[in-house]
């Protein structure tokens, strides 16, 4: 109530009436991002200007001044403070200062019921999910569920190997309360990433690879000259596999993997089927470190960095495989293929100088499956 004064709705009517609508919603504006009467230079109208200079009774010098313009209103016959005026305009007076430290208490509050000692240092530290986490409460939401169920899922992923849909199934009764695109499942990624602790995989069968002539236990060997797709959960009961010669010949693409396989039954092969999956990646890891392993992929951004990938991440004798600037000149002759990307290629330079100067130089990649008839030759010579 204002006690003395006009009624501040019908002073906000009036004014606008002046045309100082846009005056007090940059008051306002200014007002809830600081909490105070303090200035601004709000971008108004010349006519705007004006209009607060003959109710202030002063030169604006395009200067909005808020202790100013409260104290004209006070002393005016509408007798009533700018705040008032404000809170007409129907907006919740809830300063940000305010908004931020009602966040802090209910973010401080969550974190002292993490019951995860490790996570709550963690998000602490604004990591492993924090964001996530902090998003939810500045929306509104109840995170209290939220870190229960994740605390319930980290304890269990470091005491046993779950898939996903299992661990989210044995928790909540909800098979897909851990998938990606839930904030459970985004905040959960988060924090086991951040925890260091292993990702679970969707299951143990959709990542396959795609292997030939590759040994090891007996019901391995007796399926030479046969190709596999080899799931992630068989990969797992191998201790150690090896090849016959110690060569492998690892591509990207199942079709050049079909027809070198076609074509040379009993070479060892693998195929990473583009971006290599958990499976591809373990399989390798198993092989023993002084393997040779030719390698091709596209010669593109995306084969660049699948071969970058594997070469860092598991320890072989990595021998790239016609990627290189003849490679690329006879390839792209054939057909070139449009190259994406263009500005990630430098960070590949060291590795593969000629193939990047060349994609670099020429605009253009080129496609695996362009150089068939030489990687073809290359595993006949050195395949019975």
């Amino acid at each position: 109530m204002n006690v003395g004064g006009m009624d501040p709705a019908e002073v906000l009517t009036e004014l606008s009436r002046q045309g100082l609508l846009p005056v007090l919603q940059a008051a306002l504006k200014r007002y809830l991002r600081t909490g105070h009467l303090g200035r601004s230079r709000p971008d108004l109208s010349a006519e705007t200007w004006l209009a607060l200079s003959r109710l202030t009774g002063q030169n604006s010098g395009q200067t909005l001044d808020l202790a100013v313009l409260d104290a004209a209103l006070r002393r005016s016959r509408y007798a009533v403070g700018l705040l008032a005026v404000l809170e007409a305009l129907g907006t919740p007076m809830v300063i940000r200062r305010q908004t931020r430290e009602t966040l802090e208490g209910r973010w401080a509050a969550l974190l002292a019921d993490v019951p995860d000692a490790d996570w709550q240092k963690a998000l602490s530290r604004d990591e492993a999910g924090a964001t996530l986490l902090r998003a939810e409460l500045k929306a509104g939401s109840e995170a209290d569920q939220l870190v229960q169920l994740v605390t319930q899922a980290l304890g269990a992923a470091r005491s046993e190997t779950l898939s996903f849909p299992v661990l989210a199934a044995r928790l909540s009764g909800n098979a897909h309360a851990l998938d990606l695109d839930t904030t459970a499942g985004k905040v959960f990624r988060a924090a086991l990433q951040g925890l260091h602790v292993p990702v679970p995989l969707r299951d143990g069968v959709s990542s396959t690879v795609l292997i030939a002539n590759i040994r090891g236990p007996d019901w391995l060997d007796a399926l030479a000259g046969h190709c596999l797709a080899l799931p992630w959960r068989e990969v797992q009961t191998l201790d150690e596999v090896y090849v016959a010669g110690n060569r492998l010949w690892v591509v990207e693409n199942p079709s050049v993997f079909e027809a070198l396989h076609a074509a040379r039954p009993f070479a060892p092969l693998l195929c990473t089927s583009g971006q290599p999956k958990t499976a591809a990646a373990a399989l390798l890891a198993r092989l023993p470190a002084s393997t040779t392993v030719y390698l091709n992929c596209d010669l593109d951004l995306g084969g660049l960095r699948i071969a970058a990938h594997l070469m860092r991440s598991v320890a072989l004798d990595w021998r790239p495989w016609r990627m290189d600037a003849a490679a690329h000149a006879l390839a792209s002759g054939r057909g070139p293929a449009p190259l994406k990307g263009a500005a990630g290629l430098a960070g590949y330079a060291a590795q593969f100088p000629g193939l990047v100067a060349a994609l670099q130089e020429s605009g253009q990649g080129a496609h695996q499956e362009n150089l068939l008839p030489e990687l073809l030759a290359d595993v006949s010579a050195c395949s019975p």
